[in-house]
């Protein structure tokens, strides 16, 4: 036997617009990946960018430093040929000598004017006091160049000590931008790696969660369970199988109802058909010796009538009265116990509910409870299935005789009653029994649920009037106070009158 799942006839991909497919979340944790990749690459680039420039500023550092060295060993140079002409007159070191060293000195200045602006002063002066030494020898002019020179290296001095601190401060920032780097990828390679695992971890234990919730509800469900639903805590494929599961239950629970309201009214069929064969035979058994009876009985009277019977206590119609009496039983029987069509038809509502009354008086539940009719003369027929509509008021008068049966200080008694309005009759069975609570009453018409002892109810018969009565497009009501009694009102559609 197969089953069809009515799902909600949205694919896996979107159900009510939430639903995102394993696939795609797959392709969403690939690119949330490659996006965190581009955030350390960016941020290590950015790292990388200020190191390049920490190495490119040592690089001119050294420059600058090897410049000053050169620079250094001219103006050293210069200054002791300088002090050679100055205390030896007659040294080699003239003025063309002195002024090649001037410029070898000038032109290490030039070098580093355009990191030091201050250096082109040096040179302009530098220039002016070799000029003068050529346009004028003399120690008085050795003299002013010596300090120039002295003067020029206290300065250099001072720039070689900015030098060497600047690079140490760039070697410091280059060990710290080195240290961050490091740091940097360790700490986010670990985060990621950590975060990424830490996800997986979670998205696949929740897969195997739900997976083997699943499993064990499927399992449920093939042993007969037809409880609550399994709540959908997905939206993705593995959430689309939960609700053919649920779907599946759903449809399972729905055809095994259909299943047992058929059994009972197969089981309703055939004992009305055993019921009839039975009326059937004891009619023709009984009907015979009746006729019988009633005949004498009969004759009995004819002679008391022409006073060939004189005893006092001759009285016939005692006799006619109870054969009637049979008969009208064994009619009642046989019409009671007639088979129906199983299709809808048109029925007199008022004439059903008469005899189903009358007949299900002689059940000893009801022996001690009085039956009240009120019918409405102008009752329309209506289309329904007969036997629909006697297995529900038969179940609805059974149920009013088991709440009237332990009432106190009452008698107990059971109304049925018909209205027709428009577009719809009324059929309402009240009982004075002893009623039901709102929570109870709100359980009422659901499936195997009952409130009477075990053995005497299966919390059927509602449900299944519930849904006969569905069936023939009508609706069921109903309305009950706790020590005062129940009320139930079927509703039926009239037919469509005709044009």
């Amino acid at each position: 036997m197969t089953y069809e799942l009515k799902g909600s006839g949205k694919s896996a991909l979107n159900i009510d617009g939430a639903r995102v497919s394993l696939r795609t979340k797959g392709i969403i944790a690939f690119i949330v990946v490659i996006l965190y990749v581009v955030v350390i690459g960016v941020t290590l680039a950015q790292q990388r960018a200020t190191l390049r420039a920490t190495v490119e500023q040592q690089r001119n550092m050294y420059q600058v430093e090897e410049a000053l060295g050169r620079l250094n060993s001219a103006m050293a140079y210069a200054i002791l040929n300088v002090n050679e002409a100055y205390s030896t007159p007659n040294s080699r070191a003239t003025a063309d000598t002195i002024a090649l060293d001037i410029g070898a000195v000038q032109a290490g200045l030039q070098g580093l004017s355009e990191r030091y602006p201050l250096m082109r002063q040096w040179v302009v002066r530098l220039d002016h006091s070799s000029a003068m030494i050529r346009a004028e020898w003399g120690n008085k002019r050795l003299v002013e160049l010596r300090e120039h020179l002295h003067e020029l290296v206290t300065r250099l001095d001072d720039v070689t000590s900015e030098v060497r601190n600047r690079q140490q401060a760039l070697t410091e920032d280059f060990r710290s931008v080195y240290d961050s780097i490091t740091l940097t990828s360790v700490v986010m390679g670990l985060a990621g790696a950590l975060i990424f695992g830490g996800v997986v971890i979670w998205f696949f234990s929740l897969m195997v969660r739900d997976i083997r919730k699943l499993q064990a509800r499927a399992t449920e469900v093939v042993t007969g369970y037809r409880g609550m639903p399994i709540e959908i805590t997905r939206h993705d494929e593995l959430g689309a199988l939960m609700e053919s599961v649920n779907n599946m239950q759903s449809e399972l629970r729905e055809r095994e109802r259909q299943l047992e309201i058929a059994r009972q009214q197969r089981f309703h069929q055939e004992k009305m058909a055993a019921i009839g064969s039975l009326a059937a035979t004891i009619a023709h058994e009984v009907n015979n010796p009746i006729a019988a009876i009633s005949g004498v009985a009969e004759a009995i009277q004819d002679q008391r009538i022409s006073n060939m019977c004189t005893a006092e206590r001759c009285r016939p119609e005692l006799i006619l009265e109870q054969t009637r009496r049979i008969s009208q039983i064994t009619r009642q029987l046989a019409e009671m116990t007639t088979p129906y069509s199983p299709e809808p038809q048109l029925l007199d509502l008022n004439a059903l509910l008469r005899r189903t009354c009358g007949f299900i008086r002689y059940d000893r539940r009801f022996g001690n409870i009085e039956f009240n009719l009120d019918l409405d003369s102008g009752m329309p027929a209506i289309n329904a299935v007969a036997d629909h509509l006697t297995q529900v008021l038969m179940n609805l008068l059974i149920n009013a005789a088991d709440a009237s049966r332990d009432i106190v200080g009452r008698e107990p008694s059971i109304g049925v009653a018909t209205r027709s309005s428009s577009g719809e009759v009324v059929l309402v069975v009240a009982d004075n029994g002893c009623g039901m609570d709102a929570p109870t009453m709100a359980r009422a018409f659901d499936e195997a649920f009952t409130t009477k002892p075990p053995g005497h109810g299966s919390g059927i018969g509602l449900f299944m009037c519930k849904s006969l009565i569905e069936a023939e497009g009508g609706r069921i009501e109903l309305d009950s106070t706790p020590g005062h009694g129940t009320r139930v009102s079927v509703y039926l559609p009239r037919p469509a009158t005709r044009a």
